[in-house]
């Protein structure tokens, strides 16, 4: 960590807080019959997480207590932040102790690994030793939000995810990405003639799996962001004779757990996170130099008063310098433009005909309301426009946004322009193509439970769900 100069490390102000804030969560457990998040579930799964992109999905599980075993990731800028949270030694959330000898620990073109005999071989070799394969292939072109081309040679990937499936047999599988995957291509519609998401299922079928997908919101599991994202769960179908289960049983459990995962973390139960409530101590009044680009200044923290701020603070003194806090550098007419917006009021993405009133070029803007969840956040951090400083929102308040804490670190460029952008994955696109933690640990919690679960008589699974309901009311009378 960096620290702010000629200061001392005070005690730090937001420790005792988030002990409270835990405590509070512990009570509510014990008082409510909450046990998934207790331990009792507890048995790791060995995970595969393909285009794992930053971490977001290990991220999520490994908080959950599941175990990475390795993870497949192209773009050498986002495994370096891969390697520098779970891989180097002074990697805060320490994973991939069973990483395979013949797989070097660096970027890897999953396309190239499977054309390789000798890989497909050792990857052969791994049934029965992982229990695990998720990933969220890219997603540009699926995304409604582009050209939404059925011949996007990046719409390739995600057949590779089945592929690499085939090869390890896992048993369970996890895929996320943009709704648009649950779409046909209708203008450009390349060479499948219905959603991806129902060809991938089917696929699954063939190869043993019972599989079904739903559409999850991140602000429903804590994130102060408004993010729907499709996934896609298989379960071997050998599996679920004994209990009955089914992959749509999985989802039941997940949503089924919302609240007691909410009150696990100590947020709120009955309503949304706000924008300010997540980044607000974020806008300190204080500027230092950026500490990894000098010609750049850098935000600085000050209280956290939200229990979401201080969930991802993790005790995190005031006297440290954010990581990946740099502010951009804006001309008067932008700084102008911005604080006209503030001062309008107009929260949300802006009327087009109010960008072009103020002469600017850009598509897309957005004021962020700070007393709403934000829209999805993406790649783009020019598109978003702090709800108080004139100026856009930095890297490490996207990353609040999408739930990583603050002491997991981005690594690489902080933006890149022009043809470039389809190639590299620099932070910010690290952060905004993230599956948000909050949620992949909620998927966590649920795995557990969903592994106990398949080892039950379906006549002992009939009790647990009503013992579910009778758990969910109780949270809701402690709160």
């Amino acid at each position: 960590m960096v620290y702010l100069e000629n200061t001392t490390v005070a005690p730090n102000e937001s420790s005792t807080s988030v002990t409270s804030c835990r405590s509070n969560a512990k009570k509510i457990k014990k008082d409510s019959g909450v046990s998934v998040f207790t331990g009792t579930y507890r048995h790791p799964l060995r995970t595969v997480d393909l285009f794992s992109g930053c971490g977001g999905l290990t991220l999520g599980l490994h908080r959950a207590g599941h175990e990475l075993v390795f993870a497949i990731e192209k773009d050498p800028m986002a495994f370096e932040t891969f390697s520098a949270n779970f891989l180097d030694s002074t990697a805060a959330y320490p994973a991939g102790n069973n990483w395979p000898k013949w797989l070097p620990r660096q970027n890897h073109d999953i396309q190239l690994l499977l054309a390789d005999e000798v890989s497909r071989k050792r990857l052969v070799a791994l049934k029965g030793k992982i229990d695990l394969i998720c990933g969220g292939p890219p997603c540009q072109g699926f995304s409604v939000g582009g050209l939404r081309d059925g011949m996007d040679t990046r719409n390739q990937l995600p057949h590779r995810y089945v592929e690499f499936v085939e090869l390890v047999r896992p048993p369970f599988v996890l895929l996320e990405n943009v709704e648009g995957m649950t779409r046909k291509f209708v203008s450009r519609p390349g060479h499948l003639e219905i959603p991806f998401v129902d060809w991938a299922k089917s696929r699954l079928d063939e190869l043993g799996y019972d599989s079904d997908y739903e559409i999850l919101d991140a602000s429903d599991f804590g994130a102060p962001q408004v993010r729907r994202r499709v996934f896609l769960f298989g379960v071997e179908r050998s599996r679920c004779t004994n209990s009955g289960l089914t992959a749509k049983d999985f989802f039941r459990l997940l949503r089924g757990n919302i609240k007691g995962y909410r009150a696990h973390l100590g947020l709120p139960l009955d309503r949304k996170i706000t924008i300010k409530e997540a980044i607000d101590d974020l806008d300190g009044t204080l500027q230092v130099i950026c500490p990894d680009s000098p010609k750049f200044q850098s935000g600085t923290y000050k209280s956290a008063r939200s229990s979401y701020a201080k969930l991802m603070r993790r005790g995190i003194s005031t006297k440290v310098i954010p990581n990946s806090h740099r502010f951009s550098v804006h001309t008067e007419r932008i700084l102008d433009f911005y604080r006209a917006v503030q001062a309008d009021k107009i929260f949300g993405r802006l009327p087009k005909a109010y960008l072009v009133a103020h002469g600017t070029k850009k598509d897309k803007k957005v004021l962020i309301d700070p007393d709403a969840p934000a829209s999805t956040i993406t790649t783009h951090p020019d598109e978003f426009i702090h709800f108080r400083s004139p100026r856009n929102i930095t890297i490490r308040e996207m990353a609040r946004i999408q739930s990583f804490p603050d002491d997991f670190v981005f690594k690489g460029r902080y933006t890149v322009n022009g043809d470039r952008r389809r190639h590299d994955v620099p932070r910010c696109s690290q952060v905004g193509n993230a599956v948000p933690p909050i949620l992949a640990e909620a998927i966590g919690w649920a795995l557990h439970q969903f592994r106990h679960d398949l080892g039950l008589s379906s006549r002992e699974v009939r009790c647990n769900l009503n013992s579910e309901r009778q758990t969910q009311q109780s949270v809701m009378d402690v709160r």
